[in-house]
């Protein structure tokens, strides 16, 4: 009955716009994929149990977005994710989970993706806005009819409060955590979104539509995709899982069946024989894996520990060639301020013997002058006096002619005396 059950809960599942870990493909270059059917972009990273859209790093884009259509006019799905990041106090922005008429990823300012589009956007902010802080919601529908901005689509505020961020610092953080969200879309046109924060199985009813300004077929040419961004904060952006089904119920039996599934289910009728077989064969399986689990680990710290070896020694050789570069500058700044030093006291050296030199022959000049003034003065006035007292005596004469004499060899071993100096 249970394998019955389970096929027919498969059969309203929609492979081709679902997911869920392990994520073991991976596409012709190496790099591990989601499946064919979804494509990623930007930072996204697809690890084995989760989708990384982006890191705890500063303007970072990423997204996934599925390959075909949504085919059907009415469906349900389930979208589990996570938002982690070290910061306490501050960090954004979020996730977008897209249902648009875009069959591919076009980068935007909303959340990672273009706000224009047709159809449906869910955004989980994390980033409150303190100059929008009227406007903000934890969780934010958006509808487009590919002709509004995000100004218009945000007049009247669709949405709700739901604390769908973890801090990764906390004791209790654990990877386990995570939020979901389950969409209901009608043929009808009615939307419904439904939250649940702590992935605790409580659904919360977040937003419900009516009347959407669609086209009927809307959902049927819509595509998937999820997208995340960071600014100047940032988080860790996980995705988890998204199943898709054709009928709401289905999903409903499925999601009680994944949520109650236990790892090792108990067979309290079965023979004891059985029961230790089984025993015995699924601690082979876990002794396997365990095995394998620890080569893998090996090999990763042996990759580790040979990539910090590298990394260390080019460390070491970029150590040398900067000691080196800096005594060349060292050397090369040295020669240039001595040079400088020495060509400016050279210029200094001839100013000061210039100006002096100047200064001196002015000085010299102008002695000169005065002395010439001087000495035809005392010789005017020395003919002056011979000339006026010669009744007085005839001894005066011989006297002012040597007097003459004397001053004129003055003068002439003043102005030899000037041109040695020079």
């Amino acid at each position: 009955l249970l394998v019955v059950f389970i096929q027919l809960v498969c059969s309203n599942k929609l492979e081709h716009t679902s997911f869920e870990p392990p994520f073991m493909d991976t596409d012709s270059s190496g790099n591990r994929i989601i499946d064919s059917n979804w494509k990623s972009s930007g930072t996204a990273v697809v690890n084995t149990n989760f989708v990384r859209l982006t890191p705890d790093r500063q303007s970072k884009k990423g997204a996934i977005w599925s390959r075909k259509s949504i085919g059907v006019s009415s469906f349900s799905s389930i979208f589990k994710f996570r938002i982690s990041g070290q910061g306490k106090n501050f960090f954004g922005d979020g996730i977008g989970l897209w249902m648009i008429q875009q069959s591919y990823y076009q980068e935007g300012s909303i959340h990672g993706s273009t706000e224009k589009f047709y159809g449906i956007g869910i955004i989980f902010d994390t980033f409150k806005n303190t100059e929008n802080l009227h406007a903000h919601r934890d969780v934010t529908v958006v509808v487009n009819d590919g002709e509004k901005t995000w100004e218009m689509m945000t007049e009247d505020v669709k949405g709700c409060a739901a604390n769908v961020r973890y801090h990764a610092n906390r004791a209790d953080f654990s990877v386990t955590d995570a939020s979901r969200a389950k969409v209901v879309i009608t043929e009808n046109s009615m939307f419904v979104l439904y939250i649940d924060a702590g992935n605790t199985g409580e659904w919360i009813e977040c937003v419900t539509l009516t009347d959407l300004p669609l086209k009927s077929d809307w959902a049927a040419r819509s595509y998937i995709g999820i997208t995340a961004s960071t600014g100047a904060l940032a988080d860790n952006h996980d995705v988890l899982s998204l199943q898709v089904f054709s009928d709401s119920e289905r999903m409903e039996e499925a999601d009680f069946v994944l949520q109650s599934k236990k790892e090792f289910p108990s067979a309290e009728k079965e023979p004891t024989a059985d029961r230790l077989m089984r025993l015995e064969e699924t601690m082979n399986a876990l002794m396997v894996r365990l095995n394998t689990l620890e080569h893998h680990m090996e090999h990763e710290f042996v990759s580790v520990e040979d990539h910090i070896k590298v990394m260390g020694s080019k460390l070491e050789s970029r150590e040398t060639n900067a000691e080196v570069r800096i005594e060349q500058l060292e050397e090369t700044v040295r020669k240039q301020v001595d040079g400088k030093i020495a060509e400016r006291i050279n210029v200094i050296e001839r100013q000061l013997k210039g100006t002096v030199d100047r200064k001196i022959s002015s000085m010299g000049d102008n002695l000169e002058r005065k002395m010439d003034v001087k000495v035809d003065k005392k010789v005017e006035k020395g003919v002056n006096n011979v000339a006026n007292n010669n009744s007085g005596g005839e001894w005066k004469i011989p006297f002012a002619i040597l007097l003459l004499l004397f001053l004129g060899g003055s003068i002439a071993f003043w102005r030899f005396y000037e041109k040695m100096k020079r």
